[in-house]
């Protein structure tokens, strides 16, 4: 079968945060021939942008039927009202169709979108950050085939200047504080119980940033961009997810704060030792429950030197840039299908000097 080279990308975007990772992997590789063409078609900015949805759907039917890809490449559709009718229509000319799903869903609490339903039952393959739920989500909804893909970092946005010896923070703790009440998130109860305890134990040695956070620690909200330059500030960044209970999952704060050479606490999932080998424990700690993470922060803070610190965190942006780059996993999602890239030949090409693909 020949390797799809024409790629129709309908991305995950809005407003002006653009996917500007994947638009700058998708032009190193159109430059050194790895794909002939790639067209964006950016659907939600759009239809976030005001006008007719219906409207905004059939323009990227039209551009479809001009453009006859070989691979169409989705990602996040529960926003745009796609059905199963338009999937049909894209791909009507025999191409390919690769899903990626990022954002967390359970069964019945944070169901899947009819959208992604419908885009994953269709699809060659689909992609999502979970291996239980989230997974079964689209093995119910039909799909043939899904795979775990983590979240990952854009190394254009990672801080990389080298860090001080001395930090201003213990801790810093960056995520939304969930005031849903009728339909929280899985865990949110958790996450407040643990920055409770945080500020209880560090005080003001703990930087909290994100909205609806109260308390001594608590310092607001801050742009997506500045997270990497956030986490550097701090000996350690610290999470408790939302989604404690799924398999192999992480937010992307873990992704960004390792590369970013932050050493970082999480909580422990199943399916973690299979991703995280045991040299991780160097500059990764877990936790089973939020008491649990928070006497792990503390002993240890209480039982590393300066310079083990320094070295771990040395480990962790090392492990971070082999595992974590989103360059690279476009390459992984787009061999999935039957590209062919060779990712040895991708990885020595990117460049992030050079100009992302502009807004389709």
């Amino acid at each position: 079968m020949t390797p799809p080279r024409r790629v129709l990308w309908v991305p995950n975007e809005i407003g002006t945060a653009l996917q500007s990772g994947y638009r700058r992997a998708f032009a190193d590789l159109l430059a050194t021939g790895a794909l002939d063409e790639v067209e964006v078609f950016s659907l939600e900015q759009r239809m976030r942008a005001g006008g007719d949805a219906a409207a905004h759907r059939a323009d990227l039917l039209a551009v479809a039927e001009r453009f006859r890809p070989d691979l169409v490449f989705m990602q996040h559709t529960g926003f745009t009202g796609l059905t199963g009718g338009d999937v049909d229509r894209i791909l009507r000319h025999g191409a390919r169709l690769l899903y990626q799903e990022a954002d967390p869903y359970t069964r019945w609490l944070h169901p899947l979108p009819a959208s992604a339903r419908a885009v994953g039952r269709r699809a060659d393959v689909v992609h999502t950050c979970g291996a239980g739920v989230f997974s079964d989500n689209f093995r119910r909804a039909g799909a043939r085939r899904v795979e775990w893909m983590p979240h990952v970092f854009d190394p254009a946005r990672i801080d990389t200047a080298p860090k001080r010896a001395e930090r201003e923070l213990d801790v810093v703790v960056v995520g939304n504080r969930s005031r849903a009440r009728f339909r929280p998130l899985p865990s949110a109860a958790d996450r407040r119980r643990f920055v409770d305890l945080l500020q209880q134990r560090h005080g003001t040695a703990l930087g909290l940033y994100g909205n609806g956070w109260s308390g001594p620690a608590a310092r607001g909200p801050i742009p997506y961009s500045q997270q990497s330059e956030v986490v550097r500030g701090a000996w350690l960044s610290a999470n408790w997810d939302h989604f404690a209970d799924e398999a192999c999952y992480f937010s992307d704060r873990l992704p960004i704060a390792l590369a970013s050479g932050s050493l970082h606490a999480t909580t422990l999932h199943p399916g973690y030792s299979a991703v995280f080998p045991p040299e991780t424990a160097r500059f990764l700690v877990t936790g089973s429950t939020p008491q649990d993470l928070v006497e792990r922060i503390g002993r240890f803070l209480e039982t590393t030197s300066v310079d083990q610190r320094l070295e771990a965190e040395e480990a962790a942006k090392e492990f971070a840039w082999r595992h974590f780059r989103q360059d690279d996993q476009l390459v992984t999602m787009l061999n999935s299908v039957g590209t062919g890239i060779d990712p040895a030949a991708a990885s020595a090409a990117w460049d992030l000097t050079t100009p992302p693909l502009t807004a389709g």
